[in-house]
């Protein structure tokens, strides 16, 4: 086989078990072929450039996903979708995989489109493969409980809190990234003070709730209690991402960024008739969460340095 490199093309929103097959056998052909391995990796699906949707949302801010497709990958090219929106499938080909990225190989999934309008699809791309002297390797989708694994799926399960099927289909639990800013030590007043985040809009949050979680800091990892709802001051961000740290209540965390697991919904948000009520409701959260967390051990090689 020519010289070059093994490339895959993709947003890799949320690295699920369905990128991670692809990816794997990227692996594999970069090792039988002794070739550096490559993701041309959007930043954003390019459909949403091709319709208008309503809520544009993602699973992973870019710096983890990159993080993640790094154990798989010797490089990382960012993809501008504005600067092959334009290309057919054969220009994409000849300048972008040959003539940019050096492919000797492209491996892809089943469902993969690729130039103008989103045109060509795998059988494409296997016959200008065949014309210009790219293999191109094809992987099929990855199915869990007969349903194919997709970002899209991905979503639609986190929004409505379901955090089994998300974690089953990502291959692990989802994770937020929030800035700790001062809240309205409201948390604090009930006993319970709490890490206030400030998560990127674009990043999807589950259904408003109580979850517990894995919390990784500086030099911390914990067990917590995350509360998702709407915030009540409207001057104020749309979304309240709060964070309870079961071992660490009183851990000062402001300024710093807070990595968050989502292990498991504890129960949906509502109103209380007093604070009391509400005191009470968040002792029975804490103990519900304490007994949950048998299921999920902490691993302290993830603790940030």
């Amino acid at each position: 086989m020519k010289q070059g490199r093994i490339v895959t093309i993709g947003t890799f929103d949320g690295m699920h078990l369905g990128h991670q097959a692809i990816l794997r056998e990227v692996q594999a052909q970069a090792q039988a072929h002794g070739l550096p391995s490559l993701a041309y990796a959007f930043s954003v699906p390019p459909r949403w450039a091709l319709h208008a949707l309503d809520e544009q949302v993602l699973l992973l801010p870019t710096s983890a996903k990159h993080n993640l497709l790094k154990t798989f990958v010797d490089a990382i090219h960012p993809a501008m979708f504005e600067s092959v929106r334009s290309m057919d499938p054969e220009e994409f080909v000849a300048s972008i995989l040959i003539k940019q990225l050096d492919a000797c190989v492209v491996v892809e999934g089943e469902t993969f489109r690729f130039g103008r309008d989103r045109c060509g699809d795998l059988d494409t791309l296997r016959s200008l493969g065949k014309r210009k002297g790219l293999h191109v390797v094809g992987v099929p989708s990855v199915l869990v409980e007969n349903q194919v694994v997709s970002s899209t799926r991905i979503r639609q399960a986190l929004r409505s809190g379901n955090i089994h099927e998300t974690s089953t289909c990502l291959g692990r639990p989802p994770m937020l990234q929030g800035h700790v800013v001062q809240g309205d030590r409201l948390g604090e007043q009930l006993g319970f003070p709490t890490a206030n985040l400030v998560v990127d809009p674009h990043i999807l949050l589950p259904q408003a709730g109580i979850y517990l979680v894995h919390a990784i800091g500086t030099g911390i990892l914990t067990a917590g209690l995350l509360y998702v709802g709407t915030h009540p001051a409207p001057s104020l961000h749309e979304h309240r991402c709060e964070v309870h740290l079961l071992d660490f209540p009183n851990c000062s965390l402001h300024g710093e960024t807070l990595e968050v697991h989502i292990l498991d919904r504890i129960r949906d948000d509502r109103a209380f008739p007093s604070t009391d009520a509400l005191r009470s409701q968040i002792e029975q959260d804490v103990s519900t969460a304490r007994q949950r967390l048998f299921n999920y051990p902490l691993n302290e090689e993830r603790i940030s340095s």
